[in-house]
């Protein structure tokens, strides 16, 4: 029996690339709002570390203070960039999860139809088998009943 040959194979190949360069852009688009994430966590925490107008019961002077208010200001608008960022990296992210989305699915229609076309592939082999079986078998019993004739 001869083996299966998907005329398709070369697109299936071209797709399954696709897929995982789609789906490497998307893991460097998801580690990029992991990251964003994380550091909007860490200016948060710092904004909420640096609230306070005493050091172990100390109070600050003028000069800490305005330096601390600076520092916070600093903060806040680092806070402010890193969430617009995260807000492009997220657009950004769902942008490539689409893509990696399309090009799984066009992966996935190639591989059925490979796998319908080899299933039907081998059923019609096998049914020819079956009927080459089927002739060995009528001519050996036609042969039989000839050779029973002659006797």
């Amino acid at each position: 029996m001869r083996r299966f040959r998907f005329r398709l194979e070369p697109f299936l190949r071209i797709r399954t690339y696709r897929e995982k360069t789609s789906e490497l852009e998307l893991a460097r688009a998801v580690g990029t709002c992991i990251a964003l994430q994380g550091h909007l966590q860490d200016v948060k925490k710092e904004i909420q570390e640096n609230t306070a107008c005493s050091v172990g019961g100390i109070l600050l002077d003028l000069s800490d203070l305005q330096a601390r208010s600076a520092y916070r200001t600093w903060l806040e608008k680092d806070l402010r960039s890193t969430k617009e960022q995260l807000d492009r990296a997220e657009r950004e992210r769902k942008k490539k999860q689409e893509q990696y989305l399309s090009a799984s699915r066009d992966r996935k229609i190639l591989e059925k139809l490979k796998e319908k076309k080899g299933e039907e592939y081998y059923d019609a082999q096998w049914k020819e088998e079956f009927k080459r079986m089927d002739e060995v078998t009528d001519r050996f019993v036609l042969q039989a009943k000839v050779e029973e004739g002659r006797e």
